[in-house]
């Protein structure tokens, strides 16, 4: 009696277990949704998923070649699935926000994330530019750490002052404050100090100052 009982529950256990295993492989997925925090994905990559599944697979190949493709695609920081009968698979993804703009001598323009990641790479952009002689990174790679510092500095001069251009200028990051100065910045360093230097030599600067350059690269800033 007591073995019949166990029997019983396995029974009915494997019962209970098996569709969570089974139909993953035997439910084919004839539709495929992409979101974003943005709203619908963006073109290049609701195409790259199309191109994944032209064919209808069972909803466990499919997810396991998106998996393998949004693991590796820079725009992706994270994603989730959601299974809808009959046969829809809806893609949630979290995609990376641009946050910088580098700019190189041919005009084309790098979108970066804040994390320093090159995510793409346009002909225009409404962010502010950092202008470099060199060649930017390819998609998916990461900018210098002196870029990703002057990166910083402008998106912080752009809060501050409204400042929408800057120039990486022999090892120094270079900017043009509206009706003001022209202030160099060292690609290194504390980033607030630089920015409370700058404002206290601003606050002590009269509208009748003759005064053409801050330098803050040295302990003591430098004014010209």
């Amino acid at each position: 009696m007591r073995y019949r009982k166990v029997f019983l529950f396995l029974a009915l256990l494997a019962l209970i277990i098996s569709p969570f295993f089974l139909l993953p492989r035997i439910l084919k997925i004839g539709k495929i949704n992409c979101k974003s925090q943005f709203g619908p994905c963006s073109k290049n990559l609701e195409e790259k998923i199309m191109n994944i599944s032209q064919e209808k697979k069972s909803l466990s190949e499919t997810k396991k070649e998106l998996t393998a493709f949004l693991e590796s695609d820079i725009i992706v920081n994270d994603f989730s699935f959601q299974f809808k009968l009959p046969d829809k698979l809806e893609i949630n993804i979290i995609e990376r926000k641009p946050k910088f703009a580098v700019q190189n001598q041919n005009g084309m323009v790098a979108l970066i994330d804040g994390n320093g990641y090159v995510i793409t790479i346009e002909d225009s952009t409404g962010l502010p530019r950092l202008i470099i002689s060199e060649n930017f990174p390819n998609v998916g790679e990461k900018v210098t750490e002196e870029t990703l510092f002057a990166l910083e500095l402008l998106y912080d001069m752009f809060s501050f002052y409204q400042v929408r251009t800057g120039k990486i200028d022999k090892s120094s990051l270079v900017i043009e404050l509206s009706r003001g100065p022209k202030v160099i910045f060292p690609l290194e360093g504390n980033r607030q100090v630089l920015l409370g230097s700058l404002r206290l030599v601003l606050a002590k600067l009269n509208s009748d100052s003759q005064v053409s350059t801050i330098d803050l690269r040295f302990k003591n800033p430098v004014i010209k």
